[in-house]
């Protein structure tokens, strides 16, 4: 179900570092379809074909890392009491100005468990090009200046850490996200977290890693029309000599189909997401909880086909 109480609209984008922003421009735009909507300095801005904001993914030339995953509050308001709240929690806190991100209103950062989040309110959302835009007014670019590909949407981030549980908790206690879906491994403690503040079988997921293991970023996923888009994807990747990290398949845990594929410059893993799997507008939804019993051990419950391996992509230092 959607999560009134929860201060947090959306997932809003990802911000990553690539070593060869030309290379990762060429995978992004040519061979996965994303739109540009600007570059500026050493930083370009995408997006899918569907998403409204200036960018759901920016890329900036640097040491190959992630930078942040941004999330939509509810309200201006919401975005300066996350800010008080983090601090009176004890929490470093970075306030952002307006135009700092391009694209974007004030905001503030906050690194927590490792993972370093963002939460804003304004943002630009500009229309396509006119001469790229669709004739439907609830459609930004039309699908003739699209690719075969052409992801739609934002869906979903995966991340990963040796502290989950308590990464959950705080995503549940501070943020208001719901726990739709869980996995308990082989050792009876739980693994995986799949979480959501929208009708999205989930907008975040976390997985557990063993004691001493570094947070990394493990996907950004985006949303497809249909199970046979994805093999329209993988068909697109053979004939550049990209081999998918995983997929085509399908997800038992949110009923999705996937396909997961990293930029060959940075690593950043991207997932392609149809379906959308199940919506849920459930105002009583029970956490359904999976065992190794019943769709197989914590880097192996598919219900059909391979996952991705469960190496992530480090985040970048904030000083």
């Amino acid at each position: 179900m959607t999560a009134p109480e929860s201060p947090i609209a959306k997932l809003g984008h990802v911000a990553a570092y690539t070593p060869d922003l030309a290379e990762s421009r060429w995978f992004f735009e040519e061979v996965l379809g994303f739109k540009l909507t600007e570059r500026v300095g050493d930083t370009a801005y995408l997006r899918g074909s569907q998403d409204w904001e200036h960018h759901t993914l920016s890329l900036t030339e640097g040491e190959t890392g992630i930078d942040h995953v941004a999330f939509r509050t509810r309200s201006p308001e919401a975005v300066d009491e996350l800010g008080e709240r983090f601090e009176a929690d004890g929490l470093d806190v970075t306030r952002v100005a307006a135009g700092e991100e391009r694209g974007q209103g004030e905001a503030v950062r906050v690194e927590q468990f490792g993972h370093q989040y963002e939460f804003y309110y304004d943002v630009e959302k500009p229309q396509a090009p006119p001469e790229k835009r669709s004739k439907l007014h609830n459609r930004n670019y039309s699908e003739g200046e699209c690719n075969r590909i052409a992801p739609r949407r934002i869906d979903h981030c995966h991340v990963q850490d040796d502290v989950s549980p308590e990464h959950a908790a705080w995503l549940g206690d501070v943020l208001g996200f719901q726990v739709n879906e869980q996995f308990r491994g082989e050792d009876d403690e739980l693994w995986g977290w799949w979480l959501s503040v929208t009708a999205l079988p989930h907008d975040i997921a976390i997985h557990r890693e063993p004691a001493g293991s570094d947070p990394e970023f493990h996907h950004v996923s985006y949303h497809l029309d249909s199970f046979q888009d994805l093999w329209v994807a993988a068909d697109i990747l053979a004939e550049h000599g990209i081999a998918p990290d995983g997929g085509p398949g399908r997800h038992a845990i949110t009923q999705a189909d996937f396909l997961y594929v990293s930029d060959p410059a940075s690593g950043v893993r991207v997932e392609f997401f149809a379906g959308p799997g199940y919506l849920n507008f459930e105002p009583d939804w029970e956490t359904i909880e999976w065992t190794a019993d019943e769709i197989g051990g914590a880097t192996d419950h598919q219900w059909i086909g391979r996952g991705p391996e469960w190496t992530g992509t480090p985040y970048t230092g904030w000083e």
